[in-house]
């Protein structure tokens, strides 16, 4: 059985001391070793713990993806050998790294528990003793009593966060991180108490890390008057940038001009991933979802759900390092890998390819992982419809969809058909299925997708996503 936890120092307030350590006015400086941070708390030595730093210790400000790369091999050399591990770090970019490694880390089985301080270890107000101890028992989980929290997380003051979901949110009080979108995992008062259905489930398979990233991405946040000609000049041919993390107003709005459309299809037409998350600290982004944010969708933003912008960066990031495929970016980017997003959203995209038709019909397999998720919403879009057979004729628009597998339930509905009157100023269709839908996609491999029209049409793509929920 594996008593230790091995303790990695990057740096930051957490592992601060004085130049003189007889001298409590004397400047602060990186502890050299752990004999440095712990010697002023005996309480530290009594904990079974091994201790490594990086080669060059930082402030987090300087944190880099290398950084990241750095820490994740010491995990992956060191993973059979400790029950948990605690790194060290400064607050700033702490949920950067936590959701770096959330990333990164395949198959975890055992605890990464990030901490740090707003106050050095030395000083007599610090809150980095109470931080470093239960990080430590929360990485030794059994020794300690407590339960196994097989997942990269932060825990900071009272409480466990899990790591790509956490945000610094106070420059200098105690209680300085938050989940915004995501409930606590674990709170620590007299005991430790973790909330197990909140947590991951261990993995059983053998743990390897993915360290590959790429930094060619860009944040851009909305802002009224922003000029979007100027913002062009960025996004020139072969400028590097692959990547936009977009933050938009509210649940994902944004502005409606012409000038805004061109730019996002500008930038979508060069094969940059532009991944909308909203400007708000807590809330969610439902692009498609809804007919008034659908005009994004068909120009190829992506939703980014509830992502923090932490998450969002390093998340695209990791994608853009391990896929090369653009539209396998976008799909990854839309479903939950680790715990980091509540929705998931599939999206099925078919091309007209010039066709003047009143039928089309294809076939889809339905994704395992969806099978063990909650369905919130299923929509069918027909999008930009540039001639009708009839001009001033009502088009009606059916898509049903149903199962090409048997069923065993008599009870068990094998089709899903829903109708949509267009009107003749709309180029675009955009159908919601209920929640009836849930037992097809449940019961079937595959389904089929039918969409016929009263007279014929010419499209340009029919959109088929899926919406759930991580359960």
């Amino acid at each position: 059985m594996l008593e230790k936890v091995l303790i990695i120092n990057t740096g930051g307030t957490i592992g601060m001391v004085h130049n003189d350590s007889q001298d409590s006015t004397s400047p602060l400086r990186p502890a050299k070793d752990w004999h440095e941070i712990a010697n002023e708390h005996p309480i530290l030595k009594k904990f079974p713990t091994d201790y490594c730093q990086l080669e060059k210790l930082i402030d987090s400000s300087d944190m880099c993806l290398e950084i990241w790369v750095e820490i994740g091999k010491i995990i992956e050399k060191n993973y059979d050998k400790y029950r948990g591990f605690v790194v060290l770090h400064g607050t700033d970019t702490m949920a950067f790294t936590a959701s770096a490694l959330s990333f990164m880390c395949k198959n975890l089985s055992k605890p990464i528990i990030l901490t740090g301080s707003q106050v050095p270890l030395q000083s007599p107000r610090s809150d980095a003793l109470q931080n470093l101890i239960t990080a430590i028992q929360i990485a030794g989980n059994e020794i300690y009593g407590v339960r196994l929290v097989p997942e990269v997380a932060i825990f900071f003051r009272d409480t466990l966060l899990r790591g790509n979901r956490a945000r610094k949110i106070d420059a200098t009080n105690y209680f300085g991180f938050s989940s915004p979108n995501y409930p606590v995992i674990g709170e620590a008062g007299g005991d430790i108490k973790i909330i197990k259905d909140r947590i991951l489930k261990p993995s059983h398979d053998k743990f390897y890390l993915d360290a590959r990233f790429s930094n060619e991405v860009i944040v851009l946040e909305l802002f009224p008057g922003l000029n979007f000609n100027y913002l062009k000049s960025i996004f020139k041919e072969n400028c590097g940038i692959k990547g936009v993390i977009l933050k938009t107003y509210g649940n994902g709005n944004a502005p409606t001009t012409k000038e805004f459309f061109e730019f996002l299809k500008y930038v979508s037409s060069q094969k940059i991933v532009i991944i909308d998350i909203t400007q708000c600290t807590k809330g969610f982004v439902k692009m498609g979802l809804y007919e008034a944010s659908a005009r994004l969708t068909d120009i190829g933003v992506i939703s980014g759900t509830d992502l923090t912008p932490e998450a969002a960066v390093t998340k695209l990031m990791y994608l853009l390092g391990t896929c090369r495929d653009v539209k396998q970016i976008k799909r990854k980017m839309q479903v939950d890998i680790c715990g980091e997003q509540t929705l998931s959203q599939y999206d099925f995209v078919f091309e007209n390819r010039d066709e003047f038709t009143d039928y089309f019909a294809t076939e889809i397999t339905v994704p395992k992982k969806l099978k063990k998720e909650y369905l919130l919403r299923l929509v069918g879009r027909v999008v930009n419809i540039t001639e009708r057979e009839f001009k001033d004729k009502e088009l009606k628009i059916t898509m049903s969809i149903e199962s090409l597998d048997d069923y065993d339930d008599n009870f068990m509905e094998a089709s899903n058909k829903i109708q949509k009157i267009v009107d003749k100023n709309k180029n675009d269709a955009h159908i919601l299925f209920n929640k009836s839908v849930k037992r097809i996609l449940d019961n079937s491999k595959s389904i089929r997708i039918t969409m016929e029209s009263n007279m014929k049409i010419k499209w340009e793509n029919i959109n088929f996503s899926i919406y759930s929920e991580l359960i």
